[in-house]
């Protein structure tokens, strides 16, 4: 099967600083992104959500337009996700406006491998991150139609973790008084079961956390990504600058970080991980699909 490779960057925050979100590094850390993909030639760029640090529905428009022509600087193919904070202020068909891309969950098939965009609810209000059945609904019905090996893109993790959860209850509650959780959806468990079930997911990615991590779950691997411009070390005001290049054959799946950052992989930090792509049945691949329109 031939290869894919993916450009992928994550939490942008683009424009103005709030708190360890840099956004105005962005400018100057997409120029170089884009620099470096465009040599590097992949398949497609990803952009996994969070464009911005929302404002009002002014200024935040204002500054996806100023991130979307960087991407225009190329002729690569650009898909996308939708953060939490682009819709504080703007609606999903406001964010596929200006960036091209779908505001609603899609999908498409590169190269013998099937890539799942998908766009669940991302409003982490008061009551926390709550996914819509109808969502859920959507990719079970995604994964019924594909036959080759999947690959799921969100904006939200979804390889929760106890001990993160306990640490996202305690800060809400000393924030706030009430109990959130805004890093995960209450049922992932429900989520990775039907991906389980399918039998055709080889890979999950995410941002929202701004972390690197990475785990395998029943077979399928899951990554989270650092934030672009997320603030290294608490005591200097340098951001990670992390973006990733993704690389999928039959040989398996490589993730080469770009940045500051590592990812900690057996004990030790990496730049480059390689993990081994879940068997799936043989079974007869849909033909390629092409960019978007």
């Amino acid at each position: 099967m031939p290869k894919v490779r993916a450009a992928i960057v994550t939490d942008v925050h683009y424009g103005i600083d709030s708190g360890c979100k840099l956004g105005s590094k962005a400018p100057r850390l997409m120029k170089k992104f884009i620099r470096a993909v465009g040599a590097g030639a992949p398949d497609f760029i990803l952009d996994m959500g969070d464009r911005i640090s929302h404002r009002n529905q002014r200024d935040d428009a204002k500054r996806m337009k100023a991130l979307k022509s960087h991407f225009n600087e190329i002729f690569i193919p650009l898909y996308c996700l939708v953060g939490n904070h682009d819709i504080k202020n703007l609606s999903r068909e406001e964010n596929e406006r200006i960036m091209g891309s779908p505001g609603a969950s899609y999908s498409r098939n590169i190269n013998g491998y099937h890539f799942i965009f998908w766009n669940p609810n991302v409003n982490n209000g008061d009551t926390g991150l709550k996914l819509d059945p109808d969502d859920l609904q959507w990719l079970k019905d995604d994964l019924s139609k594909c036959r080759g090996p999947a690959i799921l893109f969100s904006h939200v993790p979804l390889d929760n973790d106890t001990d993160d959860n306990i640490k996202a209850y305690a800060s809400s509650a000393a924030a706030t008084g009430i109990i959130t959780n805004r890093f995960y959806y209450d049922n992932a468990s429900d989520i990775r079961e039907t991906l389980e079930k399918s039998g055709k997911i080889i890979l999950c990615m995410a941002g929202h956390r701004h972390i690197n991590r990475y785990r395998e779950i029943n077979g399928i691997h899951y990554i989270t990504q650092q934030s672009l411009t997320n603030q290294y070390k608490e005591k200097y005001r340098i951001p990670a600058g992390t973006w990733s290049m993704l690389e999928i054959d039959d040989g398996g799946i490589t993730v080469t970080l770009h940045g500051k950052t590592r990812l900690k992989m057996g004990g030790k930090l990496r730049r480059v991980y390689e993990l081994n792509p879940r068997a799936t049945e043989e079974s007869e691949q849909p033909p390629p699909g092409g960019p978007l329109p």
